[in-house]
């Protein structure tokens, strides 16, 4: 088993109705808040409303940034960021999904350390800045995904190239997140389903990113892995079910929350091969999981059988002893429950073409933190040409 450290500073506030309790988190962080969000008419016009309210009842002031798009733009959070400085903002609340966070993320930080927030990319030209320090941050999640309300990473596309890039600082923790289920029954049914894939693929990163074995860990995420496929499968049908969307909230938060997870290693991963398909083609980073990993098991099935042939037995019902043969069974077994659930998709669904794989692989092994030729992405060494050949897969 390896060493590992799991520390959440993060408060986490949770309970249906509870996002008016932000107001009251937000007195120990001064006297005027930016609020972060999407743009308006999405679904949380509402909330924003609330908060807005609650936080004037008490006295606490507010400016609103509503321009944050999916897979946020390096210029929006640059601007969001000039707005935090020039109205003299004292902390940062975030309503929103994934992306909105990871941008409130970046303006708390960039805004207190200075420059730009593509200046933090890891990779970018060897840059060597890093945070260290940041603005006090409150995140509200819209939709369980990927954690992003309880982790240290943040995503951003450059608004002149369209890569992605990614950003890791313990700093980005936010120092508040408040989990209120009803929030989010305002997600629709397509981004609700990439959502549940996207959670997927994250405890799946974690259950494959070690060869060592926990069966502690193993056993967590596979009960993780068998709940989050109960609550998938309720959700398609009953889609304002609060407390269905209270089982998912907890699946994203309570488990793709931290970078070293139960003793097993987590290295560069899976997103980093749906990172270009967002980027490029202004995806979903759900939807890109949903594209992305059913090939990933079949491509590696035969790398690490005995631990692909576990989960295939412990969450898909395999009953064949074989390991190898085990293992070669998953990504058939995972294929169809993506289309129990009407969630599977490939490369022709959504318009990616063949001759644009070699440049998303060349996005993908860029990504990876250290820039190398051969990057590590889960528990197995993966080069550019096995990136091309996972993307075949999809089509």
């Amino acid at each position: 088993m390896n060493e590992f450290e799991w520390q959440l500073p993060t408060k986490l506030i949770y309970g249906a109705g509870c996002v008016t309790d932000v107001a009251r988190e937000s007195l120990q962080y001064g006297h005027r808040a930016m609020i972060v969000t999407y743009l308006r008419g999405n679904g949380l016009d509402k909330t924003l409303d609330k908060v807005e309210k609650s936080l004037a009842d008490i006295g606490l002031e507010s400016v609103v940034f509503a321009h944050i798009e999916p897979n946020p733009r390096s210029k929006t959070i640059d601007k969001a960021i000039a707005m935090f400085i020039s109205n003299n903002c004292d902390f940062v609340i975030a309503i929103g999904g994934g992306s909105v966070i990871d941008a409130a993320k970046l303006v708390a930080a960039t805004a207190c350390c200075g420059g730009v927030c593509w200046d933090y990319v890891m990779g970018v030209n060897n840059a060597s800045n890093h945070y260290n320090d940041t603005y006090p941050l409150i995140a509200i999640p819209s939709i369980a995904a990927v954690g992003s309300e309880a982790n240290s990473t943040a995503i951003v596309v450059n608004s002149n190239t369209q890569e992605k890039g990614i950003i890791r600082s313990d700093v980005l923790l936010p120092k508040v997140t408040v989990i209120d289920p009803e929030i989010q029954t305002s997600v629709p049914l397509r981004l609700t389903q990439d959502s549940c894939i996207s959670i997927f693929a994250s405890l799946l990163e974690r259950y494959l990113a070690s060869s060592n074995e926990s069966e502690c860990a193993d056993k967590l995420i596979e009960d993780m892995i068998l709940c989050l496929k109960d609550n998938t499968e309720k959700i398609i049908y009953d889609i304002d079910n609060i407390e269905v969307r209270s089982q998912l909230a907890r699946c994203s938060t309570f488990f793709c929350s931290s970078k070293n997870t139960n003793g097993i290693q987590k290295k560069a991963s899976l997103q980093y091969l749906g990172m270009p398909l967002s980027a490029r083609y202004d995806l979903p980073y759900g939807r890109s999981m949903v594209l992305i990993v059913v090939a990933y098991l079949a491509y590696f099935a035969d790398v690490s059988p005995q631990r692909l042939a576990k989960l295939a037995r412990r969450c898909f019902n395999v009953t064949e002893q074989d390991d190898i043969k085990a293992a070669a069974m998953l990504s058939g077994e995972v294929t169809k429950w993506f289309k129990s659930t009407h969630s599977y998709l490939t490369f022709g669904d959504v318009g990616i073409p063949n001759e644009k794989f070699e440049l998303m692989a060349e996005d993908a092994i860029r990504l990876h933190e250290n820039a190398i030729e051969d990057a590590e992405l889960g528990a197995w060494s993966i080069n550019k040409q096995d990136v091309i050949n996972i993307y075949n897969l999809c089509k």
